[in-house]
This record gives C-alpha cells, structure tokens and sequence, in this order.
C-alpha cells in the first residue's frame, strides 16, 4: 500500500481503535451493571429481565428509524445536515414517547426500559454526530457517561434491595445527566461550522432516506435478541433456560461492540474508499476485527462453563455449553459486520434488510425447534447457523456491488497469531479461571508484539 490509499488505510485504523476504545470502556460499565443484576434478580428474575429488555430494545428502534446508521454516511458526504436529523429525532422522541406512557398501564417494566433505550439512543447519535466532526474523544465521554449512570442508578437500587421495576426506573431516569451533555458538547462542536454543513431537508424526506437502515435497525436489534425471545415465549421468560441463555448471550452483546466499533470507526475512510476506490481500508479493517474474533472466540470456547460460574454465579455454570456455542459464532459475528458497513458505506444499504430478515427467520426457527428439548444450548447453536448465513449473503452481496471484503486471508493470519495463546489457555482452562485468562491475554499479547508487522504483511496481502 502506498500513497493516499495507505493513507486512508491508516485513516481507518486509528478511526477504529479510538471508537473501539470508547466502546470497550463503555461496554465494561454495562457489563458489570448486567453482573449485579444478576446476583440481585437471580437466573429466573434476571431471565425475565433480559426477555423484557430484548423487547424494549428492538421496539426502541421508534426513537431512531434508521438515523443513527444514516448519519455515519450521511454526515460526511454532505447528503444531510445535522440540524434536519435532529428535527427528525425529536419528531421520534415524541412518538416514542407516547407509546411508551401507552404501555405504562400495561407493563411498567417494558415501558420504562423502552424510555431507557430510547434515551441511550440519543446519546449514541450525538456520539456519531461528535465523531463525524472529528471530536472522537468526546464520543467516548458521552458513552462513558451515559453507561456509567446506569451503572450508578442500578448500583443504588441494588443497594436497597430493589426488584424488577426498581431496577427498571433506575435504566430509565439514568441517560438524562449524558444528554444533556452530550447536546452541549454538539452545539459546542458545530459552533465554527458553516450553517449548511449538508443538505437541510424537512424529518419526512429524512424519514424517507433513513428507511432501509430503519427497517434493518429493527431487524438487526431483533436478531441479536431472537433466540431469546422465542425460548421465553417458548418456555416462559422465568424459565432457568432463558436466564442461562441472557447470561450467555450477554458475553456476545459486549463482544458484539468489538467489531461494530471498529467498522463504525472506520466509516468515514470506508465511504471515501467507496467513492475514490483502492482497497486498503478493507483491508486493514478486516484484518483488525479478525485479530480480536480468534482469540476472543478460543478464549471463550476454552473457559466457558468455569467463566460463567465466575462472573454470574455457580447457578450458571450450567450455561457453560450454550457460551462454547456461542464462542465459535464470534469469528461470523465479527467479520459479518465489517461485510455490511462497507455495504452501508458504497451506497447500498438498502440491501441489508432482506439480508438481516432471512437471518432472523433461521435464528427465530432453529430456536423454537431446538429451544425446548436442547434448552439454551439448541437456541445458541440457531444463532451460530444464522450469523454464518450471514456472513456468506452478505459477502457475495458485497462482491456483487463492486465493494468486496475478503475475510480468508485476515482469518488465518489472526488464526496463527492466535495458537501461542491457546496452547497458553487450554491446559489452565480447568482451573482457576482468571489464571487463564491472564495468561491468554498476555501470550497473544507477547505474539503480537514479536511478530506483529510480519502477521500484518500476511493479513492485508492479495489473495491468492
């Protein structure tokens, strides 16, 4: 790589390891408000909660309608102003808001968890906002900020013993102190700025562009969560499986913002690529979310069962197997979402609804066929089957659109780099736990350090 395509490949880089950043920080305050949860609630009560919130989560989806997807593209190219997409998220906030005082009467827990997504929603789209601008560093405060009061709020009601609806309220009312900031930091950021900075167009004809990222927003939300929703319509959403399986599946939802951060930190390069052509940015991002999947995927496999009595509790030990499963559905889960940005990112995004709804209908499938005789496990052996499907549509979807990414070549480079580390893991898996995570994460880190620059050479060379 030489030129300006290596300078965009560096570009994308730096884009990716910032947001990945912020989001790894972000993440780990989410992940340790799930943990109290779930030594306040127990398997069935935390069950429960996860099945309310997977709902929450995808009928949020109303506060958005595809503008957060939108902007990542939209923002740079000029296709839209940020002051015509914020008219349009005020018009959804509106909206969602009446639906949810509607649900109120009917199901206090889902209502106000429909409030606390909502309000999160908002603080992420001022985060794309903020980085399209450049002010990387300021997303992450308004992330950290936004996961950190929840952390905060469901400590408190932890404290005090509270239930199901105590622990509700406190994800609702959390994300009020991060909007207010992050609204001032984006009057701040756009303080300099010409007052068109993109085509100012009235919230329907936004509505209208944001649309296909809508509906697959929706889908996309639902998908990560199918699995769960059909085993707790199928068995009950107290039922011990449904909680094993939210416990299991919250290991990916945290690993799932590994390579959403990346490929979303490498938008802005990923659409000039678009545009201009070259084929660095692909690469080096490919290579990126490959070099954190194998590892995190052997690292789970190895440590699943002790890793689960762990952090949740000995109570989920049983959920070991549906967390192996889920282990090996990284490295598709992964590289799958650097396939569909760069879709978003050449202009095609209206392809990726059809492509997220046969997922889900194989996911939501497999998972009522296999959910009540193989319990958490079956529903997380859908979601391998699925995310692989995926990864294959996708990618011809990509070559058929004139902006492939191959993923081989970046898969068996971080493959390699990830042996030293296995071989580090597995005969400690047995024991303490922590013990062999530790060792893991230093054996690769030692690999990368000794032989970083060749493994790179390897992952971003032409396949043969």
């Amino acid at each position: 790589m030489e030129g300006a395509d290596a300078a965009a490949g560096r570009e994308a880089t730096r884009g990716s390891a910032v947001r990945l950043l912020a989001e790894a920080g972000s993440r780990a305050l989410t992940f340790v408000t799930a943990l109290l949860l779930a030594h306040g609630l127990g398997v069935s009560g935390f069950g429960e909660f996860g099945w309310l919130a997977g709902v929450a989560v995808v009928a949020a989806e109303l506060f958005d309608l595809g503008l957060h997807g939108t902007a990542q593209r939209a923002l740079v190219s000029g296709e839209l102003s940020l002051r015509s997409m914020l008219r349009a998220k005020l018009w959804l906030l509106l909206a969602g808001g009446a639906v949810a005082l509607a649900l109120f009467p009917l199901s206090p827990v889902l209502a106000l968890l429909l409030l606390f997504f909502g309000g999160s929603g908002w603080v992420e789209f001022a985060g794309v906002a903020l980085r399209c601008r450049g002010r990387r560093v300021q997303e992450a405060v308004v992330l950290w900020l936004v996961r950190g009061s929840t952390l905060a709020a469901v400590a408190l009601v932890y404290e005090r013993g509270g239930g199901l609806l105590g622990m509700a309220l406190a994800h609702a009312v959390s994300p009020l102190p991060a909007i207010v900031v992050a609204l001032l930091l984006l009057r701040r950021a756009d303080a300099g700025l010409p007052a068109a900075d993109g085509a100012d167009r009235p919230p329907r004809d936004v509505l209208r562009v944001a649309w296909p990222l809508a509906v697959n927003g929706g889908l996309a939300l639902l998908n990560l969560r199918a699995e769960l929703i059909v085993l707790g319509l199928v068995l009950g959403k107290a039922h011990p499986a449904v909680g094993l399986f939210a416990a299991a599946l919250r290991l990916v939802e945290v690993s799932n913002a590994v390579p959403n951060a990346i490929a979303a930190g490498a938008m802005p390069a990923l659409t000039r690529e678009a545009v201009g052509g070259g084929d660095a940015v692909r690469r080096r991002t490919a290579l990126f979310a490959a070099a954190l999947a194998l590892p995190s995927a052997v690292g789970l496999l190895l440590t699943a069962p002790g890793l689960m009595a762990l952090l949740w509790g000995a109570e989920f030990a049983a959920g070991g197997p549906a967390a192996a499963v889920f282990a090996v559905a990284l490295v598709p889960l992964f590289m799958g979402h650097v396939r569909l940005h760069a879709l978003v990112a050449a202009g095609h995004a209206r392809e990726l609804p059809r492509l997220t709804a046969v997922r889900l209908v194989v996911a939501a499938t497999l998972a009522a066929v296999l959910g009540p005789g193989l319990g958490a496990t079956g529903a997380a052996f859908g979601f391998l089957v699925s995310e692989l499907l995926l990864l294959a549509l996708a990618g011809r979807r990509a070559r058929s659109a004139g902006f492939p990414v191959a993923i081989a070549r970046p898969v068996a480079t971080a493959a390699v780099a990830t042996v030293p580390m296995g071989l580090c893991v597995a005969p400690l898996a047995g024991g303490d736990v922590r013990v062999a995570v530790a060792a893991g994460v230093v054996a690769f880190a030692v690999t990368v350090a000794l032989g970083g620059r060749r493994l790179r050479a390897l992952g971003e060379g032409a396949l043969p």
